[in-house]
């Protein structure tokens, strides 16, 4: 798929929306997508892909926050509006930060923490305002709305009002996996490792700090608080405390550090005393590289941590005092059993599989109550390549016209076929205004040749006029040698017993069904019993007529326009015209009334 990807913000690439960012970009082109990166002034989209990218830089003049802000919100939707052709759709990574007025390009947006319901004096007044009141007006008008975890899904739920079906949550993933550890903690020591920027209240370093100023000081000096992460928001405020502190001497400040690795070398425990988190990369982290953890039990850490971390409450210092105490004492077989059932639960979370999850959302398609399976025409090859006795259909405006007052149709499309495909121009435009992304226009007249080319597959030929379907399979056995065409069967019968029989006992791989919609989805549903042995059964419209030449189909030059339709009209003006002249304008009409969730 074509994304336009906002990696906006990625605050300098020091915090944990910054490493979603990365991963999630990373990720995305590891699995084949071609991405736009939408990037702050000065920032390297090269960085943030780890290769070469397209990428579109905002204004010099958005630098400020609030400018930022406004501009993604107000001017970001008019260009994309000016693009839209360019991109299949449009990803924003961190929309608890920055969203659109309007969405011209089918959108999902993930949120990964709604922290400021929950951490009064979190940020300024003003962007407490923004956060609570405005973000979350026009964050409810993306297409597909993603949380990083149960806890923040819930939050959304509650605070933002959003229906629970709006929301799915695609857990945030791990890097890459490390090896097995050794055994931790049976040394002479090993630091207590806390990796967040240094922000105040949020992140909770003063009571860490003061929890661990309990600590004898023969044990914080085998085990000194190692706290990385760049100065932020009331850092001072966390700096003092530390100055406070019985054990200051053995609490070190790193700074961001760009390598991690000697730092979780000699981490023998992590702590993560945060108020409040989304998700909480840096716990996966740990759990997969074998360091026991101790954490805070509200917000998304105490899901995240499973069973697998020590928890306590992060507001009160005697909680978390007496959990770092647990850690410290647990005996090595209880920190070995500890270890193992981390590195197991860190398994769970995959970064290509949170990207699959979002192109899964930019994908989710449905149109009057009709699923369809938005892919690319290889895609559809390979489907029909795999056989398995499955039947598969393709929908256009006419066809989801008819669905919407046919519910045995619509019924069908949903219970007897595999796979329903997007065909023409009107599924594309409704999926701009219902939210979902066609990558490709896949019907039968493009997929058939496709299908013939690739060679090794049998066809049956079954519609059409007396004639069409036998001068159909005389002309494709000339043009396409790489296949084999068994037999064909006009539409014009009552009595289909001789010819099932037939079909059954040629086994073809593929048969193609062209009887006219809904015509054609009946017959299957109808007949698909008595057709073992074929490898699959497609239904196919009015393919036959293009293949035996009885119909011409559109110059390449007005499929390209999208709109092949005319050609169709021009060719058959009276038996199309209400299809297309009167039913074209009744399907905008449907979509337009189902995007507002009313009945048409």
């Amino acid at each position: 798929m074509r994304l336009l990807v906002s990696c906006i913000p990625y605050d300098g690439g020091k915090s944990g929306i910054s490493v979603y960012v990365r991963e999630v970009v990373r990720a995305l082109l590891g699995q084949g997508h071609s991405l736009t990166l939408l990037c702050e002034p000065g920032v390297d989209a090269a960085a943030i892909a780890g290769r070469e990218v397209a990428a579109v830089h905002a204004p010099r003049w958005t630098q400020r926050p609030v400018a930022s802000m406004l501009w993604h919100l107000f001017f970001l939707p008019v260009w994309m509006r000016r693009r839209r052709g360019d991109f299949d759709g449009f990803v924003i990574c961190s929309a608890n930060r920055r969203v659109c007025a309007g969405y011209p390009l089918p959108t999902v947006a993930t949120v990964h923490d709604l922290a400021n319901f929950h951490v009064p004096g979190k940020y300024s007044r003003m962007r407490m305002l923004y956060l609570a009141k405005v973000l979350p007006h026009f964050a409810k008008r993306a297409h597909r709305l993603v949380a990083v975890s149960g806890t923040t899904k819930a939050d959304m739920v509650r605070f933002w009002r959003c229906p629970p079906s709006a929301v799915a949550v695609l857990y945030n993933g791990l890097a890459s996996r490390h090896p097995e550890p050794e055994a931790r903690g049976r040394g002479p020591g090993g630091s207590m490792l806390y990796i967040s920027r240094i922000e105040h209240p949020g992140k909770n370093h003063a009571r860490l700090i003061e929890a661990y100023g309990r600590l004898p000081r023969e044990i914080a000096a085998v085990h000194p608080l190692v706290l990385a992460g760049a100065d932020w928001q009331d850092a001072e405020t966390v700096h003092e405390a530390a100055a406070r502190s019985p054990n200051a001497d053995f609490i070190r400040f790193t700074g961001f550090v760009e390598d991690i690795e000697p730092l979780w070398r000699e981490a023998a425990f992590y702590v993560f005393p945060s108020l409040f988190e989304g998700f909480g990369l840096s716990l996966v982290e740990a759990m997969d590289r074998g360091v026991p953890c101790a954490c805070s039990d509200c917000g998304s850490l105490g899901e995240i941590a499973a069973d697998v971390a020590v928890t306590f409450d992060p507001y009160s210092v005697d909680s978390m005092a007496a959990a770092l105490d647990r850690l410290i004492s647990e005996s090595p077989a209880d920190r070995e059993r500890r270890v193992r059932r981390g590195r197991e639960h860190a398994a769970k979370f995959s970064w290509p599989d949170h990207a699959a999850g979002l192109v899964a959302q930019l994908r989710k398609s449905s149109v009057f109550g009709v699923h369809i399976d938005c892919e690319t025409n290889a895609e559809a090859v390979a489907a029909v390549r795999a056989g398995g006795g499955k039947a598969f259909a393709f929908v256009n405006a006419h066809c989801l016209n008819i669905a919407f007052r046919d519910a045995d149709y619509k019924r069908l499309l949903a219970t007897r076929f595999a796979k329903v495909w997007p065909d023409g121009t009107g599924v594309r435009m409704a999926g701009r205004r219902l939210g979902f992304a066609v990558p490709e226009n896949v019907n039968g007249t493009d997929l058939f040749p496709l299908l013939a080319e690739s060679g090794g597959l049998s066809f049956w030929f079954l519609g059409g006029r007396p004639g069409v379907a036998e001068e159909a399979m005389r002309r494709c056995a000339a043009k396409f040698p790489a296949s084999r065409f068994l037999g064909a069967t006009d539409g014009y019968r009552t009595d289909w017993k001789g010819e099932l029989r037939a079909i059954a006992a040629a086994k073809p791989d593929v048969l193609l069904v062209a009887l006219g919609v809904p015509l054609q989805e009946k017959w299957i549903d109808a007949h698909m019993a008595e057709l073992g042995g074929v490898g699959c059964v497609i239904a196919v419209g009015g393919l036959l007529d293009f293949l035996s030449g009885r119909i011409p189909r559109a110059p390449k030059w007005v499929r390209r326009l999208g709109v092949e339709w005319t050609w169709r009209l021009a060719m058959e003006p009276r038996r199309m015209f209400r299809r297309y002249v009167v039913g074209n304008w009744l399907f905008l009409h449907r979509v337009a009334r189902e995007r507002k969730g009313g009945a048409a």
